[in-house]
């Protein structure tokens, strides 16, 4: 019997539980607690929820906005990029890096839930450094075929959160997704429409002349869940992919042979100092050339990593967020 994305997530959920635990800034032990409760209190408000994943528990780091008590809440996924989501790299501390507590406070005072995925911990892993970028190593945290299963399983996660009398905490369709730089990447992974992608299509890597398939551990995409995310925003992503998605954006080849296609609307946000931006520059052109629902942000004069460099971009960029999701949101 083949089970649906839902099921297999489900089915965990009823044999683990979700395991919730209250955070502080002076917390140490909470990734380690065993209790178990599977709605959260109207007071709750920042805990960490480990939820399931193959055979790892993923921590999600979950806020709850105080004062919008009433009232089904949008939300939005979180993708960590290639240094983690912790500060000074430790997950036992429960903190999470300045970057993230920012964009924690602003989304709570617009109203929106969020869920920040660490993607890495359990897969003992920091950062992605050295070996980790390399192949076949990169595997185990792949932002193409990996880290879009914590993605679909933190939006499972929010879909199905109740308060203790049953009503629902997130408007099961209002749920966005965004991503930095790995992060990013892992944006495009989970956003792919699968319903496009050409008949015997065969999902491989390549780094350095060697080539990976299936045999070496190559999966094929996650599938959309039935209620997918409402869009997504990328920040400074890569975005060839160890061409996973067939060939290089910037080829002559690219607008029939890179199959990457979101099947929600996504926004770049793109800096112009960053030798990443190339390659995405190709690919919203692709996309563009191909009818996708794509838009971009470009930043002038800003590195990679501009998000957290509290340039007068920073604030730019994240405002032009919150209008992008807001207006989506709006005409769901």
């Amino acid at each position: 019997m083949i089970l649906t994305f839902e099921k297999m997530i489900l089915r965990l959920l009823l044999i683990a539980g979700f395991i919730f635990v209250s955070c502080s800034d002076d917390a140490k032990d909470e990734l380690n607690s065993s209790s178990v409760e599977k709605s959260i209190t109207a007071n709750t408000r920042d805990t960490i929820v480990r939820i399931p994943v193959d055979n790892y528990e993923i921590p999600v780091y979950l806020s709850i906005p105080e004062g919008c008590e009433g009232q089904t809440m949008p939300a939005v996924v979180i993708m960590h990029g290639s240094d983690g989501m912790w500060t000074n790299n430790d997950p036992s501390s429960g903190i999470m890096s300045g970057q993230f507590r920012q964009w924690q406070s602003f989304l709570s005072e617009n109203c929106i839930v969020s869920a920040f995925v660490d993607s890495y911990a359990s897969r003992g892993v920091l950062t992605r450094t050295g070996k980790w970028r390399e192949l076949p190593d990169n595997f185990r945290i792949s932002a193409q075929f990996e880290r879009p299963k914590d993605a679909n399983a933190a939006l499972l996660l929010l879909q199905n959160l109740t308060y203790e009398d049953g009503s629902p905490v997130v408007e099961s369709k209002d749920v966005g997704l965004l991503g930095f730089s790995d992060g990013g990447s892992a944006v495009a992974g989970t956003m792919l429409d699968l319903d496009r992608v050409p008949e015997g299509f065969e999902w491989s890597q390549s780094q350095d002349g060697k080539d990976y398939d299936s045999s070496d551990g190559i999966l094929p995409p996650q599938p959309k869940p039935a209620i997918g995310f409402s869009g997504a925003v990328s920040y400074y992503p890569g975005s060839v992919g160890y061409n996973y998605y067939g060939k290089h954006p910037c080829s002559s080849e690219a607008l029939d042979g890179n199959i990457f296609y979101p099947y929600a609307p996504m926004l770049f946000q793109i800096p112009s100092d960053d030798r990443l931006t190339e390659n995405t520059l190709c690919l919203v052109d692709v996309l563009k050339a191909k009818s996708a629902p794509v838009e971009m942000n470009y930043y002038e004069g800003v590195p990679h990593g501009f998000d957290f460099d509290g340039l007068p971009e920073t604030e730019t960029a994240r405002k032009r967020t919150l209008e992008w999701f807001t207006k989506l949101w709006a005409e769901n």
